[in-house]
């Protein structure tokens, strides 16, 4: 298991309960900080004293307070972390669902697993560790499904996109084969349009144009 691990998380509670966990899992050093800022200075320091982390489990979202900060986002963290000890492991442990986030996280950063708070949190923590322990990657159940949806959306084509952002924009179904009427753009007929928006509900499981909107967003579509 871990040697040194280090927790970025401001909620007392979950800390406490990580660190918990990773007692229970025999590591031996663990540190908590409540500040991005002081988890990259505590990573900095450990590197100096060529006593390195190994593990980084990291919160994405920190509340804002009167203390001024240069990190203010676990995001912010992992960029800055991956410049100076590019392969400590990390581990993502938050309520953020949005997929345009995650997969910025999985492609830009290639963090090791990433584990959504919750009901089943402390099973999902205990596999996530053993996973990245044998050098895996480890996703929660719920952000499995998203990612699968993730890769079903990368099946729409640009018109399909092209259409969500102008129903995003308030444009109405008649108007919309009209934008493509005037571009000479495919399947610019109003029937076509139709059918596409049907196909986009199907793919992501919306009853209205609006829920359509609302995940195309929280996605990253548009």
């Amino acid at each position: 298991m871990f040697k040194k691990v280090l927790i970025a998380e401001d909620q007392h509670t979950i800390h406490k309960g990580l660190e918990a966990t990773l007692n229970e899992l025999f590591v031996a050093e663990v540190h908590n900080v409540a500040y991005c800022d002081d988890a990259l200075l505590k990573i900095k320091s450990a590197l100096l004293a060529n006593a390195p982390y190994d593990l980084l489990i990291s919160d994405l979202s920190f509340k804002d307070d009167h203390r001024k900060k240069e990190l203010s986002s676990g995001e912010d963290l992992i960029a800055a972390v991956k410049t100076v000890q590019p392969n400590l492991k990390i581990i993502v442990f938050s309520v953020e669902h949005r997929i345009g986030k995650i997969k910025n996280l999985i492609d830009s950063f290639d963090i090791d697993a990433y584990v959504e708070k919750g009901r089943d949190e402390s099973r999902e923590i205990q596999n996530a560790l053993q996973a990245v322990k044998n050098g895996e990657t480890y996703f929660s159940n719920g952000i499995q499904q998203l990612l699968r949806s993730a890769n079903e959306i990368e099946e729409t084509d640009q018109y399909d996109q092209l259409i969500l952002q102008l129903l995003a924009k308030g444009l109405k179904r008649d108007q919309i084969a009209d934008y493509f009427e005037e571009r000479d753009l495919p399947n610019k007929s109003l029937r076509s349009i139709e059918k596409r928006l049907t196909n986009l509900k199907m793919l992501f499981n919306a009853q209205t144009s609006e829920q359509l909107i609302a995940i195309a967003i929280d996605r990253g579509m548009i």
